[in-house]
């Protein structure tokens, strides 16, 4: 299950818009870390390589990215390969978020207004905020992480697609497609990375176990990640990788072919040495006698 932890604010981690760790939300892989810099404003860093900033200028943006965030990035993309999403956010009437407020109402009364208000977070493209706390910002906040990094590999996908669209295409006008063993073993092994990646090493197909701790927040999750369409593209993108998965399952299957036939070929070759080696040593052997 997730956890949170908040004891106080750390001390700075650079002198960067006095940036300062505010809360670690989960654990592991669903770890995210909460950062406040530039006089209050809200950053969230997510273990699976997004980042989502509440009320950023674009400069502040790129600043924080060059000089906080870029030397902890594993295999970083390229530019042409990042994917964003921009929003407005608006606070509507903040509501106290301390615990003396559950007390004033039934829980189910409450529970009946969260998803409410959930439902109603975030219309055209403007997210629509009711309370000051940190798990309200961060139910979209995660919302926003798995459909940017959703995008990416769409992208990667699309790239793929891109890449093989001239196989079937030659396959189908002379029988035959020129493919190096190697590079498709290496395609093949990108396609398995990218489908594991979206469907074992992220959380973008369940509710992330932060929220189990926060149930309350999971309406506004779930509003957003539909008004994303995030379910959706989880499963256009699975069946485009399964169209890719069959292209690939069958040129490696053409190749197995070839291989087994040039294997044949070398035997053939060798069984008719054979027969022509032993029938020169028979005659040989005549003409000795």
């Amino acid at each position: 299950s997730g956890s949170s932890s908040s004891g106080g604010p750390a001390p700075p981690l650079k002198d960067l818009g006095g940036a300062e760790l505010a809360s670690i939300f989960g654990t592991g892989e669903s770890m995210v870390l909460a950062i406040r810099m530039f006089q209050g404003k809200d950053l969230f860093v997510f273990r699976f390589g997004a980042v989502v900033f509440w009320g950023f200028a674009a400069k502040e943006r790129s600043m924080t990215i060059a000089s906080l965030l870029q030397e902890f990035a594993l295999r970083p993309l390229e530019q042409d390969e990042i994917d964003e999403e921009i929003m407005e956010f608006v606070i509507q009437g903040s509501r106290p978020d301390d615990d003396d407020l559950a007390a004033e109402h039934e829980e189910g009364e409450e529970g009946d207004d969260e998803e409410k208000l959930g439902e109603r977070a975030i219309r055209n493209d403007q997210i629509r905020l009711s309370t000051t706390n940190p798990f309200e910002r961060l139910a979209h906040a995660y919302a926003l992480a798995q459909s940017v990094r959703l995008g990416v590999f769409e992208v990667v996908v699309d790239r793929s697609i891109e890449k093989t669209r001239g196989i079937p295409e030659t396959m189908a006008s002379t029988g035959e497609v020129v493919l190096d063993e190697r590079e498709l073993s290496k395609q093949i092994g990108g396609l398995l990375m990218l489908r594991c990646d979206v469907n074992l090493h992220t959380d973008i197909l369940d509710t992330p176990d932060i929220f189990w701790d926060e149930e309350r927040f999971e309406p506004h999750y779930i509003s957003c990640r539909g008004y994303l369409d995030i379910d959706k593209r989880v499963e256009i993108l699975n069946q485009r990788l399964g169209v890719l998965k069959d292209l690939y399952d069958l040129l490696q299957n053409t190749l197995n072919v070839k291989h087994g036939n040039k294997l044949e070929w070398i035997i053939i070759i060798l069984i008719v040495i054979e027969v022509v080696l032993e029938a020169l040593q028979i005659v040989h052997d005549s003409w000795n006698k």
